[in-house]
């Protein structure tokens, strides 16, 4: 803006429009040089809720002129702008997209959209109005998730801020999203692996750094406490169990998820396309009463709130869900344990965050309903909270956050992650409780950091209240695959394959896609954890069977086999001290410990921290790298054989004897299982149930712990029988 920094800045345009006014050219002619002829100008577009925060951040840090395009004051601000006398023009997305035609070609020299990837659908029509936005001004999209649910959404932001530098969404689905989904999958091929590694690694350090400055909570992670993520798989009560798999049994259900088989008729055609007409109304009508079931019963009860449409809606599915004169009332089945598995989780949690006065606790939900039975439930707990969700007026909600961070007698703010997910400041809370999953993994992390972010002083432990083998564990394993999506997308890390389904391959959906996968419970089984056990396990399996230790030289003049009696004495020689943390609870935080004793007498059988389960993968790595050589190795010998068949050709008979200088190494199954045994004699794995934990646990380490590891194991090792 070439401004100075001090007073001479202040009305600059107004003054210099007014020396303008004065020449011939204004008096005779009514005409001035473009907005932007002595100095660039701005147009900002930003979520209403946040006009009057960009506003007040110029006021604070420089003297701009700045007009805001919002309201009654629209006309008067472009008539400002138009004339010169004004640097930046800040509107909202509604307004903007409303007033388009109005915008498009002005002389703007930059124009910068807030929460960009809410253009991250290109064929919106929003997308393709903001594309028409003066094409000569240089453009900066905002945002903190460029890519939220698949690699589509990075396209459409590279291509609104610099049109065609990724090429055609033709080209970007070829040549970027394909190999990366394929190679995503836990069952990728060696050569599917490489490529997507290959494409990871052009795309982080090629393409990006020219068009996206990302910037991390790394930049200031020595100014931040520490932040906790656990998830907790939380189990069912028996009366969510039975209505569950009455829906999940209904003759809608089971229509839509033999849609595409042949009718019962006769016909020969699709059942969608016969007797059995499918309407998509449909599969979000039973997918939201899944999760709705899945958090609390009284969420599908008719309310005194509920529009009589709602109430239409929820007496027809309570019809089809409870046996006949066995509905409940809504306003005493909200407060029955038996209608929600969460609720004496999150109970639980209160009750021991309640000790300590300090603390202040966010909890959020998308469930207006679930909202009004929490706000009812911790009032007659005598707890003292704050509410916020979408029917408060935006003038009284920062009172109320100025109210929960100020107030220490005030303890509980419940917020809708709708209204309440962005744009606030709530570091005096050092608890939160995500009660339900979003399918867009980054609602639920926007959420968590209204308390984790610049100004936090305490530590922040996050929760995620998930209801086991329900469709909430399917929501947050697909956020997994989303969220490794990110990583992959913006680092190119080498992440773990946990799933084998492929999004937008209606041919490989595995375990994550595909309706058969949304109306499924898994009432004995926790799929999450068999997932990641399975592809930890794999890991490990690898490991052992190709991984080098540090050396592969044993200790001690004696070569032979050390049986189980030798134990003892050969604990003195080689060292397994550290090991035994893998298996041990004392590895882990009191606090946690105590947690987690905790939520077993409430039943739950599983929790992980989430943060854990993105972790870059060192094994995958050695995977990648063993395949590329393998692939440059049999290239080579493709190589050789066509000289070979050469000099075959042209009489050439020359024997080349090869020289054998040390000894072969083992095979690998061979050296897997002598590994295998090696770990249960030196007592790293004591029963079938501790392999998983070790695997997660090996995975972890670094690369040299891993080879130390190893190396441990072979020296216990007998000589390889070849």
């Amino acid at each position: 803006m070439k401004k100075r920094g001090d007073s001479r800045d202040v009305d600059r345009r107004r003054k210099y429009v007014s020396r303008l006014q004065d020449l011939p050219d204004w008096k005779e002619r009514r005409q001035l040089p473009p907005a932007n002829h002595a100095w660039p100008t701005c147009l900002i577009i930003a979520p209403s809720s946040v006009v009057g925060n960009w506003e007040r951040e110029f006021e604070t840090w420089g003297y701009f002129e700045v007009g805001s395009y919002v309201g009654p004051q629209r006309k008067r601000v472009l008539n400002d702008f138009k004339l010169g006398r004004l640097d930046v023009v800040i509107t909202s997305r509604t307004t903007a997209a409303r007033d388009i035609e109005l915008l498009n070609y002005l002389p703007w020299s930059i124009i910068i959209v807030d929460e960009v990837h809410y253009l991250k659908n290109p064929k919106s029509r929003t997308t393709e109005s903001y594309h028409t936005l003066n094409p000569s001004a240089v453009r900066f999209g905002l945002t903190g998730t460029a890519i939220q649910n698949s690699y589509t959404e990075l396209w459409t932001i590279l291509d609104w801020c610099y049109p065609g530098c990724a090429g055609t969404p033709r080209q970007w689905k070829g040549y970027v999203t394909r190999p990366l989904l394929l190679g995503q999958s836990a069952s990728a091929s060696d050569e599917e692996k490489v490529q997507a590694q290959m494409v990871s690694s052009i795309l982080v350090n090629k393409l990006l750094p020219r068009y996206f400055l990302r910037r991390t909570k790394d930049l200031i992670k020595q100014q931040l406490p520490q932040k906790t993520d656990e998830v907790v798989f939380c189990p069912l009560t028996m009366k969510q169990i039975e209505v569950y798999r009455r829906l999940i049994s209904s003759d809608d259900v089971k229509n839509m998820i033999c849609r595409d088989e042949r009718c019962d008729c006769g016909s020969r055609k699709k059942r969608k396309e016969c007797c059995y007409p499918w309407d998509k109304g449909v599969l979000f009508k039973y997918m939201s009463a899944l999760i709705k079931i899945s958090n609390h019963l009284a969420l599908i009860l008719p309310a005194p709130r509920d529009t009589p449409e709602q109430t239409m809606r929820n007496r027809e599915l309570t019809d089809l869900v409870f046996p006949k004169g066995e509905t409940p009332v809504y306003g005493t089945a909200s407060l029955e344990p038996k209608f929600c598995g969460k609720w004496m989780i999150l109970k639980k949690f209160l009750a021991e965050w309640r000790l300590d006065p300090s603390n202040k606790v966010l909890i959020f939900t998308k469930s207006v309903k679930l909202l009004d039975i929490l706000d009812f439930y911790l009032r007659k707990e005598h707890y003292k909270l704050e509410r916020l969700d979408g029917s408060m007026n935006q003038a009284d909600r920062m009172p109320a956050v100025d109210r929960f961070n100020n107030n220490p007698s005030i303890n509980i703010f419940l917020i809708s992650t709708t209204a309440g997910g962005t744009g606030l400041n709530l570091t005096s809370a050092n608890k939160v409780v995500i009660f339900d999953p979003n399918w867009n993994p980054a609602h639920d992390l926007q959420a968590m950091d209204r308390a984790y972010r610049f100004g936090q002083t305490r530590d922040v432990s996050v929760y995620r209240l998930l209801g086991a083998g329900s469709i909430e564990e399917l929501i947050y394993a697909r956020q997994i695959y989303k969220q490794q999506q990110m990583r992959i997308g913006y680092e190119a890390s080498v992440q773990t394959r946990y799933f084998e389904g492929i999004q937008d391959d209606k041919a490989r959906q595995g375990e994550l896609f595909g309706l058969e996968n949304i109306f499924k419970l898994h009432e004995d089984s926790l799929a999450t954890k068999m997932a990641i056990e399975k592809a930890d396990l794999a890991n490990l399996a690898w490991a052992l069977q190709n991984m080098e230790g540090k050396s592969n030289k044993r200790k001690g003049p004696d070569n032979k086999r050390k049986s189980a009696s030798s134990q003892q004495e050969y604990d003195v020689d080689v060292d397994i001290g550290g090991l035994d943390e893998f298996l041990l609870d004392d590895a882990l935080p009191k606090e946690r410990i105590d947690m987690q004793k905790a939520l077993k007498d409430y039943g739950v059988k599983y929790t992980h921290r989430n943060d854990d389960i993105l972790k870059p993968n060192r094994i995958e790595e050695k995977r990648i790298q063993a395949a590329v050589k393998e692939r440059k190795r049999a290239s080579r010998h493709k190589a050789k054989d066509k000289v070979k068949d050469k000099d075959l050709d042209e009489g050439t008979w020359v024997t080349k004897l090869k020289r054998h200088h040390h000894k072969a190494p083992p095979r690998p199954e061979v050296r897997l299982q002598s590994r295998q045994e090696a770990l249960v004699e030196l007592g790293m794995i004591r029963n079938p149930a501790e392999i998983s934990t070790f695997a997660k646990a090996f995975a972890s380490k670094s690369e040299s712990e891993q080879a130390e590891i190893l190396a441990k194991l072979d020296a216990w090792r007998p000589e390889y029988d070849e």
